[in-house]
């Protein structure tokens, strides 16, 4: 289950979009009966989130907190039950996002699912603090986005997919 929370007023959102995109890289990352939060919060929020949780006090595009901690970078322990199942929660500040978008020439709902994989890979376990750390998260972030985008395309291609244009 996808459980998703909009308490800001600066993105228009659309939650089946969001839960598409989000259940489409749960698969490809290997998780897709998995249970996880997201949650669209302000600018204070998260800066708030990231002093109390990391000592940053500063605002950033994205949090995520991880239920299990990963034995290695994406294995997490097997479940012993089905409220195992969960992989945790992601808070994304939509004022941070939507200004980084503004200032890099980004459409938003194009940087989303980007945010999304590397929450994701946060939750199982991947980090970027090292060099080859951060190679291997992007490799797994390429790899799931990359997933998700083919199967939207072929979603989209199909003509009876509420998805396919005319």
């Amino acid at each position: 289950m996808i459980l998703l929370k909009n308490s800001q007023k600066t993105l228009h959102l659309s939650t089946k979009t969001i839960k598409a995109q989000v259940q489409l890289l749960l698969s490809a990352a290997g998780y897709r009966d998995y249970d996880i939060g997201i949650s669209f919060i302000g600018d204070r929020p998260v800066r708030k989130l990231n002093a109390d949780y990391r000592g940053k006090d500063k605002s950033t595009d994205i949090l995520s907190f991880p239920f299990k901690e990963a034995v290695k970078p994406g294995v997490l322990p097997a479940p012993q039950s089905d409220d195992d199942k969960n992989l945790g929660d992601i808070y994304i500040s939509a004022r941070y996002v939507d200004k980084w978008c503004k200032a890099n020439g980004v459409d938003v709902h194009e940087r989303l699912p980007v945010l999304y994989a590397h929450g994701i890979c946060h939750l199982l376990g991947y980090d970027h603090e090292e060099l080859s750390d951060y190679k291997k998260m992007k490799q797994k972030e390429t790899k799931i986005l990359k997933k998700m985008q083919d199967w939207q395309a072929s979603l989209d291609g199909q003509p009876n997919s509420p998805r396919s244009k005319p």
